[in-house]
């Protein structure tokens, strides 16, 4: 839900979660992505203690609105009034949706919150119902989502999965680029193949987020195919920039391992004396 305008006092009964966590608050990263409401305030501690209720209805721990806006998603506004709660009942206990749920809702803050607090657990538990997601989900952000969080997830399923997405044409191309740009980071020998044959893709995304991948796999065996999108392919992708501008910098940085690795070898004995086997 995008909410353009945030009063000064946030009304009781507004619900935030929690997205972020940093130095400033570590003991917050094992909570991120729980979900709180604002509790009635005290007259004691005044309107800029803001108490955070957790789902069992406790007032759990209290924040300030700078804190509130840097580390948490308002996800929505309550029109509540009585900001003291007086005469009011304490709020009770909520029903709150698993990851995987929200994997499916219609929100994109709270769909690809739930993707990264799934891959940062790496359950091996969830990883079938992720999939499940990926390839049946009921719209198009919600399976670009379930392959966002199959990025860093354990598994030659997820692998698998994410092969199977690229290559299906009938796919939508944000689901398909998303695919293939957690290719990147969670792969196997054969994705290279699956990512070179989807470089001459009609979708520019697609072609777009190969020729990522495959730089950053530092894919020597890519070079022809990027020289040719970076010659002719001046398609914009929306939110970055074109192809031939990725592909470009794909060379770049595959000519740059290429030459690490010479270097590597040419500097290292053990590598010399491999090399005259």
């Amino acid at each position: 839900m995008l909410i353009k305008r945030i009063p000064k006092v946030i009304p009781p009964r507004s619900r935030v979660r929690l997205v972020r966590a940093d130095k400033q608050v570590p003991s917050w990263k094992k909570d991120v992505g729980r979900q709180f409401r604002v509790g009635y305030y005290s007259r004691k501690d005044g309107l800029e203690c803001i108490w955070l209720v957790n789902e069992s209805g406790k007032y759990e721990q209290t924040t300030d609105r700078p804190f509130l806006l840097k580390y948490f998603e308002l996800e929505r506004l309550s029109q509540e009034k009585n900001f003291y709660g007086k005469g009011k009942r304490r709020l009770g206990k909520i029903s709150i949706q698993t990851a995987l749920e929200r994997l499916n809702g219609r929100s994109s803050i709270d769909v690809y919150e739930a993707a990264k607090e799934i891959w940062q657990k790496d359950d091996p538990q969830t990883i079938r119902s992720v999939i499940r997601v990926l390839h049946y989900g009921e719209r198009a952000l919600n399976r670009a989502a379930a392959a966002y969080a199959l990025n860093l997830m354990h598994g030659k399923a997820a692998i698998r999965a994410l092969e199977r997405t690229l290559s299906n044409k009938r796919e939508h191309p944000k689901v398909r680029g998303q695919a293939a740009e957690s290719l990147a980071h969670n792969h196997r020998e054969r994705s290279h193949s699956v990512l070179l044959r989807n470089l001459d893709d009609p979708s520019r995304e697609v072609r777009f987020w190969c020729a990522y991948s495959l730089s950053e796999m530092a894919d020597e065996a890519a070079l022809t195919s990027l020289r040719k999108l970076a010659e002719k392919d001046y398609r914009i992708v929306r939110g970055f920039w074109s192809v031939s501008r990725e592909a470009n910098g794909a060379i770049r940085k595959i000519r740059k391992e290429m030459r690490d690795r010479r270097g590597h070898r040419k500097g290292c004995l053990f590598c010399s004396k491999m090399g005259t086997k």
